[in-house]
């Protein structure tokens, strides 16, 4: 249960903080991030619940580490990056 909620404070801290510090005034340009898309918030959503969903019914912390690497992290990171490569094609193809 702790794992999950260490997972939950992550995926707050990687959202909310960025937020926190916005107002403030920055030294240098940085590069703006484009908005995130509703079916791209979604994707984020449904990444972490089944990361999470996973870890409830599989309890890695009770020696099935590796079924959960293969089941729930390996899909995640298969997926994300394959997200990231088809938006760099799409960005860049002319």
């Amino acid at each position: 249960m702790q794992e999950i909620l260490l997972l939950i404070v992550i995926a707050l801290a990687l959202f909310y903080f960025p937020r926190l510090r916005a107002g403030k005034t920055v030294t240098r340009e940085v590069a703006k991030m484009p908005a995130l898309t509703g079916w791209m918030r979604l994707a984020i959503l449904v990444t972490l619940l089944w990361v999470a969903g996973l870890a409830a019914v599989i309890k890695p912390w009770d020696k099935n580490l590796l079924l959960y690497l293969y089941t729930a992290i390996a899909p995640a990171f298969i997926f994300w990056g394959g997200a990231w490569v088809f938006s760099g094609y799409k960005k860049y193809r002319r």
